[in-house]
């Protein structure tokens, strides 16, 4: 049976090339995504007529195929996908929970941020003093932010004197993304829908492409933030094509 227009919803796994291990990554989990777009390239080559009879018409002609773009628009977000935004790697960002004991920093700057050495620090019970550990310091003259672990000293303490801080902190079990480490994302994808038209199953798989990120990422935008990635499907070796698309018929 042939619908009468193809209007498709699905979702999209990557699998995404791993630059230390050489190898393919697992297929991650179905991602909800705004674009899943492939679109075949060609250049028109004519070979015009300077004949008296039919100048100008073209004698012959071909259609040269160019390489096929791939454009995915992710919409969830993740540790994994916003690494294809910034270019990066993962790295684990872990911390267990403690007590600091009269922990030393250095007041290089007044009204500097100063990094204490442990993330989510508690609130409650957290006290600095002046070098000496006995002579706290007065309320107003420290600010803390309490989630990055950091201290600014803002009046009280001569810049080159240390501070000592006592206080608890709690766990920390996150990610974080180096920016800029790589500029490109080889990957497999695959998309798995239906036509809402008429309930059949569409599937494409792509073997390889290659992409990169094509838009900014606006911390602050008024409207959703989706991770966009275009670039060229490459056909990998044991392939006579770089994708498939598949419409399934499924018996019981």
């Amino acid at each position: 049976m042939t619908a009468r227009a193809v209007l498709a919803g699905g979702l999209v796994t990557l699998s995404v090339w791993n630059t230390v291990t050489q190898a393919w990554g697992p297929w991650g989990d179905a991602l909800d995504a705004d674009k899943f777009a492939i679109k075949p390239n060609s250049e028109k080559k004519s070979s015009t007529s300077k004949s008296h009879k039919d100048y100008g018409q073209s004698r012959a002609s071909v259609v040269i195929p160019k390489p096929t773009e791939l454009s995915i628009s992710i919409s969830a977000a993740s540790a994994a996908t916003l690494a294809m935004q910034f270019q990066g790697i993962v790295e684990s960002v872990t911390q267990g929970a403690g007590t600091l004991a009269a922990a030393e920093v250095t007041v290089t700057a007044l009204g500097d941020w100063l990094p204490i050495g442990k993330r989510n620090l508690v609130e409650e019970g957290f006290e600095v003093f002046q070098a000496d550990g006995s002579t706290e310091l007065a309320a107003g003259t420290y600010e803390v932010n309490w989630s990055r672990g950091e201290i600014r000293v803002k009046s009280g303490v001569t810049v080159g004197n240390k501070i000592k801080i006592s206080g608890d902190y709690n766990a920390v079990d996150g990610k974080k993304i180096l920016g800029g480490r790589v500029p490109q994302i080889r990957c497999r994808a695959r998309f798995d829908g239906a036509n809402l038209v008429d309930g059949a199953p569409v599937e494409a798989d792509v073997f390889e492409a290659v992409l990169g990120a094509g838009n900014e990422f606006d911390f602050l935008s008024d409207n959703f933030t989706a991770t966009e990635l275009s670039g060229d499907i490459v056909t990998p070796p044991g392939k006579e094509q770089g994708y498939e698309v598949v419409w399934p018929t499924l018996t019981a």
